[in-house]
C-alpha cells in the first residue's frame, strides 16, 4: 500500500514557520508591555516615597531651595510617568497589531491542515475501495472455483 503524500507540505511547513515567527513578535511585544508597566510602577512608588519624605521635611524646618528641588522632582516623576503612560499606548496598538497578524498567519495554517486532510481522507477512501474491489473479486474467484468442482 502507498503512503499518503500531501503535496503542498512545504506550504504548510512554510505557513506553520510564519505562524511560529509572529508568535514570537507577539511574545516580544508582550514584554515589552509588561516592562514599560513595570517602569510606570517604579515611578510611582519613586513618587510615593519622594512625597512621603517630603512631608516629613515640612514638618521640621526647611529652606526654599530644598521645596523647589522636590517641586521640580516631582514635576520631572508626572512628566516621565505621562510619557511612560503615552509609550505604554503605543506598545498596547502594537500589541493588537501583532495579534491580529498571528491570527490571519493562524488561520492560513489551518486552512492547509484542513485541505490536508481533506486531501488525506479521500486518498484513503480510494484505497478502501480499492481493497473491497480486490476483496469481490477473490470472493468471486472462489466461488467459481468452488462452483466447477461440482
Amino acid at each position: 500500500m502507498k503512503k499518503f503524500q500531501y503535496r503542498m507540505e512545504p506550504l504548510l511547513k512554510q505557513r506553520k514557520h510564519l505562524e511560529d515567527e509572529k508568535q514570537k513578535i507577539l511574545a516580544t511585544a508582550t514584554k515589552k508591555i509588561l516592562e514599560q508597566e513595570d517602569e510606570l510602577s517604579e515611578i510611582e512608588e519613586t513618587r510615593q516615597s519622594t512625597c512621603s519624605q517630603h512631608l516629613k521635611k515640612i514638618s521640621e524646618i526647611f529652606n526654599v531651595a530644598d521645596l523647589l528641588v522636590f517641586s521640580r522632582y516631582v514635576h520631572k516623576l508626572k512628566k516621565d510617568r505621562m510619557v511612560g503612560g503615552e509609550m505604554l499606548k503605543v506598545l498596547r496598538q502594537d500589541e493588537n497589531e501583532k495579534r491580529k497578524e498571528l491570527l490571519v498567519a493562524s488561520r492560513e495554517r489551518k486552512k492547509y491542515e484542513k485541505l490536508k486532510e481533506i486531501q488525506e481522507e479521500k486518498f484513503y477512501k480510494v484505497i478502501e475501495e480499492e481493497e473491497k474491489k480486490e476483496n469481490d473479486e477473490i470472493a468471486l474467484n472462489i466461488f467459481r472455483y468452488k462452483n466447477k468442482q461440482l
